[in-house]
């Protein structure tokens, strides 16, 4: 048996490509495996052209199919017609929020996802989406991250000013504007605060954003994080709360909602999607009752002034990410090939 990893890997870096090469690189470590770089294929590199459909075609090939959404369809349906020895021997990775949803809905999608050995999601919900329309083959496996090398305490400080972030693409979608919205409300409250924005600012809220920026000293630009020079996770430390009120319709795990926790930074969240699930309401974050600026400012307010529960919440926090370690997660996918 040939077993071959099929997926983007960075450069770019993104949710998908990086979740690709550390599923890739732990893999490595453990069973026989070659990757095929889709980006690779969109370049129209003839070498690794020949080398995918050569794969497609071996009836000893296994895969572990990381593709995003387009692909990934197209890639199971060749394997269901051509190569069904294959496919039942191949892995199924699911990222993104609307993934088990969109399976879920298309009968025939449905039909050939079901012949693959195994199919993995990152949420109980996403599970469900699943097993609800009787696909048998489905298993959790979270959106990982590498456990840090270096040693992260939760590092308490001072209660007189409570720092918040914002980490994420900065939009309206993203619920930027209401984070700036109760930036206005917690200054009218006399609470000490600052609210820092790292991310790509979306060219059509560029200048209500750079605007709102010019009239509070609270809110700051910090620019777009650097993940692959800069640690984030020393970053993530110096902050109190992460907040992310998303209203994006296809939100599924948010990196940044990981690496929160293994940094101890409680987050604010959406009860959108997957959020509730992701954050336990009052011990891991909050999960906020109304997405409105009202509301995250009462918890922004309730958290400054009771120091004690947000310094629990951080360590409540850092506890959960152990869930979240590829290394409690990982022999689950390497015991599917023995």
């Amino acid at each position: 048996m040939k077993l071959i990893y099929l997926g983007s890997f960075p450069p770019p870096y993104g949710g998908v490509t990086i979740k690709n090469k550390m599923l890739y690189d732990n893999l490595e470590q453990y069973v026989d495996i070659e990757k095929i770089d889709l980006g690779n294929i969109k370049k129209m590199n003839l070498i690794e052209i020949l080398k995918l459909f050569m794969r497609l075609l071996n009836p000893s090939s296994a895969f572990v199919i990381g593709s995003a959404s387009k692909s990934r369809r197209i890639f199971t349906a060749i394997l269901y017609y051509v190569n069904r020895k294959a496919l039942s021997r191949s892995l199924l990775i699911l990222m993104g929020g609307m993934s088990s949803n969109i399976i879920a809905n298309d009968p025939k999608y449905l039909k050939w996802v079901s012949k693959y050995k195994q199919v993995y999601v990152e949420t109980e919900g996403m599970k469900s989406e699943l097993t609800d329309v009787n696909l048998k083959n489905v298993s959790v496996f979270p959106n990982c991250r590498v456990r840090p090398k270096e040693k992260l305490d939760i590092n308490i400080k001072s209660n007189q000013k409570i720092k918040c972030l914002f980490f994420s693409l900065i939009s309206k979608d993203k619920g930027a504007d209401i984070v700036i919205e109760t930036a206005n409300l917690l200054k009218k409250r006399g609470i000490n605060f600052t609210i820092d924005f790292f991310g790509h600012i979306e060219e059509k809220y560029k200048l209500e954003f750079e605007a709102a920026l010019k009239k509070s000293g609270q809110i700051n630009y910090c620019g777009v994080f650097r993940a692959d020079k800069d640690n984030v996770y020393k970053k993530l430390q110096e902050y109190d709360l992460l907040l992310f009120p998303t209203r994006w319709k296809a939100e599924g795990v948010p990196g940044i909602l990981v690496e929160s926790k293994i940094a101890g930074l409680p987050a604010v969240v959406s009860d959108l999607n997957y959020n509730a699930e992701i954050i336990e309401d009052s011990k891991t974050g909050i999960v906020l009752k109304e997405n409105t600026s009202f509301e995250l400012a009462n918890v922004i307010e309730s958290l400054y002034k009771d120091r004690r529960w947000l310094i629990q919440m951080q360590h409540d926090s850092k506890v959960s990410s152990e869930g979240y370690l590829i290394e409690n997660h990982i022999k689950d996918i390497v015991n599917m090939f023995k």
